[in-house]
């Protein structure tokens, strides 16, 4: 059941209307929330259910076991709070392993003995990826690693903890909503609020116009034409269908993850904002504050920061630890070596950002005219360059993957030999990239001081209008939008 389906209208339209008829108590909305989350669940994976109670209880019971060894017990209860972490951690990694990368290390295994014309190639694995993995896994040990570090007292309520688990709105695909965050929220009675619901409609239909409209548009007429043939086509359809895959990737995910913010707020409850505007980024540390929030919080809260300024060998090797993350991020978004390259040349790019930040500041310490011109348009103007056509470039293997198709579609973007154009009409194209474009072009300006009171205008409307409004993009893309089953980008990880 995708958020762009029909079968989500009908699942969402009665759950909505019995959660706000229910006793307002807590406990009641919660256990509304719980079945909410089972049957959309077990709408993508009924077979896996077993599996998504079982991971649950399992970090629940370590988490109040650590709640009744508080971290200034005797030694011997120090340490059993210490194996109750790794175990956590290690069955968590171990669930992971097994459902996502088994299939991927025995293929490459197997690759590699081939290749040395070693005897023993491993049999072919098709194992079934739970949906939503990769997310509830991060979400229980960031939850657990908390619990450890006496951030955050260990919920002693199971169907709470498995209430903020279980959520739907971003069970599928994020945003990895930390149960830190969640959890207060879920511990009082929610009460309906006409603000709640507006904003939550208004996210949810801006969030379905970018899946709907824009990145599945990119995706039939402009991207996969020209990735499922690489090397075929025209440079110009190469570097089109590049730049479109970009477009594609934002406004899929950042759809989502509006729709799912937007959901959210429908039942009173926030999840955290997983993109800011992150095509006004001038270099790739800015870029990362801004894209997928929730997955590079968690991933330099609880990876990068413990290793570089731990006691280990990774303390104060800042550049290894960027290799490290975002190999870590290349991995977590999917098996496959085109993931482990996205995140190499990330990481790679990071290190490269950090050495000229430091090799600047030193002229800017010999010399003032270096500050005065790093804020210049010029200045900022080229850095923003640099670091979209990195991150456009840095995409390809992320889609085309490794070997062959990749070779194939980096040829492709260089000019020459009598190759076919691309099979759209003048129009057809003009439209495709122009609508996408300004789509994504003013929902970035908005968030500037200079049109943020547009925004603030329109939702000062009386609510007939707003709702008037709404009612006619409703009209729009029930007409026009063909609804369909189909994944999220993001889904797949």
């Amino acid at each position: 059941m995708s958020f762009t389906s029909v079968e989500f209208l009908f699942f969402f339209v009665p759950a909505f209307v019995v959660y706000w008829l229910l006793p307002r108590r807590a406990a009641w909305q919660n256990a509304w929330l719980l079945l909410l989350g089972t049957v959309f669940y077990a709408s993508w994976h009924p077979h896996m259910l077993a599996l998504l109670a079982a991971a649950i209880l399992f970090d629940y019971t370590i988490a109040v076991g650590l709640h009744r060894n508080p971290a200034d017990a005797t030694p011997a209860r120090t340490a059993l709070r210490r194996r109750l972490l790794w175990l956590s951690i290690g069955g968590n990694l171990a669930l992971l392993g097994y459902f996502k990368y088994l299939g991927f290390m025995a293929a490459s295994l197997s690759a590699l003995l081939e290749r040395l014309g070693l005897p023993g190639a491993l049999p072919s694995l098709e194992i079934a990826l739970p949906m939503g993995i990769s997310y509830f896994t991060l979400q229980k040990l960031s939850y657990v690693i908390d619990v450890y570090d006496a951030r955050l007292p260990a919920c002693t309520s199971l169907p709470r903890f498995a209430t903020a688990i279980a959520f739907f709105p971003h069970m599928v695909a994020g945003p990895v909503t930390r149960p830190a965050a969640l959890l207060p929220q879920l511990e009082v009675a929610r009460r309906l609020q006409p603000s709640d619901v507006t904003t939550g409609a208004l996210l949810f239909l801006v969030g379905f116009l970018e899946k709907a409209c824009i990145a599945d548009n990119f995706a039939v007429t402009l991207v996969d034409p020209v990735f499922s043939r690489p090397g075929e086509l025209s440079a110009s359809a190469h570097w089109l269908a590049a730049l479109g895959y970009t477009v594609q990737v934002f406004c899929d995910f950042a759809g989502y993850s509006l729709m799912a913010l937007g959901v959210a707020r429908g039942f009173g409850l926030s999840l955290p904002v997983n993109f800011d505007k992150p095509f006004l980024s001038v270099n790739l540390n800015e870029f990362w504050r801004r894209w997928h929030i929730s997955l590079n919080t968690w991933i330099f809260e609880y990876i990068y920061t413990p290793l570089t300024t731990g006691n280990g060998f990774f303390r104060g090797r800042l550049d290894l630890g960027f290799m490290l993350v975002f190999l870590v991020s290349g991995l977590w978004h999917g098996a496959s070596w085109g993931f482990v390259a996205w995140g190499a040349m990330h990481g790679l790019g990071l290190v490269v950002v950090r050495r000229w930040d430091e090799f600047y500041r030193g002229l800017c310490r010999k010399d003032r005219k270096w500050v005065a011109r790093r804020r210049t348009r010029a200045y900022k103007g080229v850095a923003w360059a640099l670091t979209m056509g990195f991150f456009v470039l840095s995409l390809i293997p992320f889609r085309a993957g490794t070997g062959p198709d990749l070779l194939a579609f980096l040829g492709g973007l260089v000019p020459g030999g009598a190759r076919e154009n691309l099979p759209l009409g003048l129009f057809t194209l003009a439209t495709t990239v122009g609508v996408g474009l300004t789509v994504v072009t003013v929902e970035h300006l908005l968030g500037l001081p200079l049109f943020a009171p547009l925004s603030g205008r329109f939702l000062a409307l009386p609510a007939p209008i707003r709702g008037l409004a709404y009612g006619v993009v409703v009209v729009y893309l029930g007409v026009f939008v063909p609804q369909t089953q189909g994944l999220f980008i993001y889904a797949r990880f």
